[in-house]
């Protein structure tokens, strides 16, 4: 008897750990982290699609149609203005294919995010086993808007 009621105590621990689990999630932060990181990762695919030698009339184009869901309204009349001022591909080789994540912190309701943006050349695509061109650090600042998280600020620095 004494067994039962162990094995049954276990059990209702382990129902509620599950509904605790399945109902309620991981925490707010968490998931906003992830959302953020996501925003991040998800602009830096479009980098590529941004070049920085067009005529200033396509280079708008381009900036609105690839950075619009991923930064905030501000941001994008700011690049708009001063199309130059914005990240992009500047040169045919090499080019930057992805935004790498290391960090992503709170600041107040906002996040500041920390990564690299990696380049590429043909001879990276043609070898799996190097897959890095380069690399050039950047910080985003994202904040919460009505269409979600957004990048409000974004700044490349100098290659290390």
């Amino acid at each position: 008897m004494r067994q039962y009621k162990y094995y049954s105590a276990f059990v209702a621990i382990a129902v509620l750990a599950l509904f605790g689990i399945v109902y309620l999630g991981p925490g707010d932060d968490a998931l906003e982290r992830r959302e953020v990181r996501n925003i991040v990762v998800e602009f830096g695919s479009q980098l590529q699609n941004v070049p920085l030698v067009v005529e200033e009339e396509a280079l708008k184009a381009a900036i609105e149609t690839n950075y619009a869901p991923y930064v905030t309204d501000q941001l994008l009349e700011v690049w708009l203005r001063a199309p130059t001022s914005a990240p992009g591909r500047e040169t045919s080789s090499p080019w930057p294919a992805r935004i790498d994540v290391s960090a992503v912190s709170a600041q107040g309701e906002s996040y500041v995010v920390n990564g690299r943006v990696v380049l590429m050349t043909s001879e990276e695509v043609a070898s799996p086993e190097n897959d890095n061109a380069g690399e050039v650090p950047v910080v985003a600042l994202l904040v919460e808007t009505e269409a979600g998280w957004r990048i409000a600020a974004y700044e490349e620095q100098a290659p290390q």
